[in-house]
């Protein structure tokens, strides 16, 4: 696929790209993908991670990892809109929001999901250890 832009956005990711090492291509596939994820999901925004991954989000609200993983804390005869919203103080049409994007892309948000236990997983052990030192 062959792009022109204007000057001014060419500039624009000319300096995205000196600050992120992205490159061109990189820049253009993550645009335009998230672009079309939100003409999909009006209620989600796309944020960078302090490791530079870049993730869903509600737009309003918290990651969108973190609603799928209320959603599954719940029993299965108590999954409903209503329940998360009330556990997680979000408003109904946030968790809607959030688990229509995470249906649409279940194999992101669910690696997001698996990524965030095992990190506590590693902490938790990681303190358990420390504990040991004190005697």
């Amino acid at each position: 696929m062959s792009v022109r832009v204007s000057d001014s956005v060419g500039e624009a990711v000319s300096e995205y790209m000196d600050e992120t090492g992205w490159n061109r291509s990189s820049v253009i596939e993550t645009a335009l993908s998230e672009w079309l994820r939100l003409q999909n999901h009006p209620g989600i925004r796309f944020v960078t991670l302090l490791t530079g991954q870049r993730v869903a989000a509600l737009v309003d609200g918290p990651e969108v990892w973190t609603i799928a993983e209320s959603w599954m804390a719940h029993d299965p005869s108590e999954r409903s809109v209503p329940t998360v919203a009330q556990a997680t103080g979000l408003e109904e049409h946030q968790v809607e929001a959030a688990v229509n994007y995470w249906a649409d892309h279940r194999e992101e948000i669910d690696a997001q999901v698996e990524a965030i236990h095992r990190a506590q997983d590693r902490a938790l052990a990681q303190w358990e250890r420390r504990k040991t030192l004190h005697g």
